[in-house]
C-alpha cells in the first residue's frame, strides 16, 4: 500500500486540508483545493475511481464537484463513493451549487455508485468503517484498510473516543486527527495522543489536521512512533 498525504493541515493555515491518496486510485476525503494540488504534483484526478468520505464538513468534501467534472472528461467513467447514507443527497446539492446548469451533464457522463456499507472491498483491500466522535457532526467515520500483511487507518476528524481507540488497536499505521495541543470535544490533541501511544505499542501514528502551533510542539517533543508529515509525504506500507 502506498499512501500520499495530500493535506496535513487544518483550515486555518497554509497546509492543504486533510486528505490522503491510496495507490493513486483511491482518495480519502475531497477537501477544498484537492484537485488543484494533485494537478500541480502531476497527479491526474481522472485516475481516481474510489472516494471515501469521513464526514461532510466543507474541508473534507468541497472538491467533490470539481473531481467529478475532471473525472467526466477522462476515459474511466466509474466512480465509487463510500460515505454516510445521506451522501448522495449531499453530493447532489454540492454539484448543483457548483454547476447549476451543467451538473446534470456530469452525471450523464459518469457511472457513480454510492455505498454506506460498514464493510466493503476496494481492489484487494478489505475496508471497514466505524463511527468516531466529531462533536455535533453526525455521522463522522474513520476507516480501516486491510492489506495482505498490514492494516492502515484514517480517523477523519475526531476527539478521543471509543471509535478512535478501536482504530488504533487494529492498525499498524493510523493517520489521525491531532489538531490541538490539548483535546477538545471535536478534535484530538497531543495530550490524548500520549494515551494512544501508551496503549498501542505496535501502531505508528501519522498526525494530521494540524494547527501550526501543534505542529511546532510535536516537532519539539520528537515522540517515538509519531510521524509529522509535510504535504506530499509518501509512505509504503508492505
Amino acid at each position: 500500500m502506498k499512501v500520499r498525504v495530500i493535506g496535513s493541515g487544518s483550515i486555518w493555515n497554509e497546509y492543504n486540508s486533510a486528505s490522503y491518496l491510496l495507490d493513486d486510485d483511491t482518495i480519502i476525503d475531497c477537501p477544498n483545493g484537492m484537485c488543484k494540488y494533485l494537478l500541480r504534483q502531476g497527479i491526474t484526478p481522472k485516475n481516481i475511481s474510489n472516494v471515501l468520505i469521513t464526514h461532510f464538513h466543507g474541508d473534507h468534501c468541497f472538491d467533490i464537484p470539481f473531481y467529478l467534472l475532471i473525472k467526466s472528461r477522462g476515459e474511466g467513467k466509474n466512480v465509487n463513493i463510500y460515505c454516510s447514507s445521506d451522501g448522495k443527497r449531499r453530493v447532489d446539492k454540492l454539484l448543483s451549487l457548483a454547476f447549476p446548469n451543467s451538473g446534470v451533464n456530469i452525471y450523464k457522463e459518469l457511472n457513480i455508485k454510492y455505498s454506506s456499507k460498514k464493510e466493503f472491498k476496494i481492489n484487494n483491500y478489505k475496508v471497514s468503517k466505524c463511527l468516531v466522535d466529531h462533536g455535533n457532526m453526525h455521522p463522522a467515520y474513520g476507516y480501516l484498510i486491510k492489506g495482505k500483511n498490514k492494516v492502515i487507518g484514517f480517523t477523519g476528524d475526531t476527539t478521543y473516543c471509543k471509535g478512535l481507540e478501536y482504530l488504533a488497536s487494529k492498525c499498524d499505521y493510523l493517520f489521525t486527527d491531532c489538531m490541538f495541543i490539548n483535546s477538545t470535544d471535536k478534535h484530538m490533541g497531543i495530550d490524548k495522543l500520549h494515551i494512544l501511544l501508551n496503549n498501542n505499542p505496535n501502531c505508528t501514528f501519522v498526525v494530521s489536521h494540524l494547527e501550526n502551533e501543534t505542529r511546532k510542539e510535536l516537532k519539539k517533543l520528537k515522540l517515538d512512533r509519531v510521524i509529522i508529515p509535510e504535504d506530499g509525504y509518501e509512505i509504503e506500507v508492505e
